[in-house]
């Protein structure tokens, strides 16, 4: 107790980071949601991440599916399932749907 009683702002310090790294553990939890899909003959990850991957890489798609499914190498076996991230990719409003207009 003496420290603390000496060190009151080096006590403060420590309490407020502690208290914002608990705020940043709690704020940055993965919220990704996962599915389920079975391999067809012929798929690879790199095949699949171009069709399910959403806005995120091919590299960063492959390395999530891989570390979801305990996947030491990109070896996939047709008929096996495979759990992957449900991204859908989104549309920005610069690509929404242009509705037609009374202007000339």
């Amino acid at each position: 107790m003496n420290w603390v009683n000496r060190n009151q702002n080096a006590a403060l310090l420590i309490i407020f980071v502690t208290i914002g790294m608990i705020i940043l553990f709690i704020s940055n939890r993965d919220t990704t949601k996962y599915t389920n899909i079975e391999i067809q003959e012929g798929d690879t990850l790199w095949a699949l991440s171009d069709q399910y991957k959403g806005d995120l890489s091919n590299d960063e798609w492959v390395r999530l599916v891989k570390n979801e499914n305990n996947m030491f190498d990109d070896k996939i076996i047709a008929g096996h399932t495979l759990i992957i991230p449900d991204y859908k990719k989104s549309i920005s409003k610069d690509e929404g749907i242009e509705l037609a207009s009374d202007r000339k």
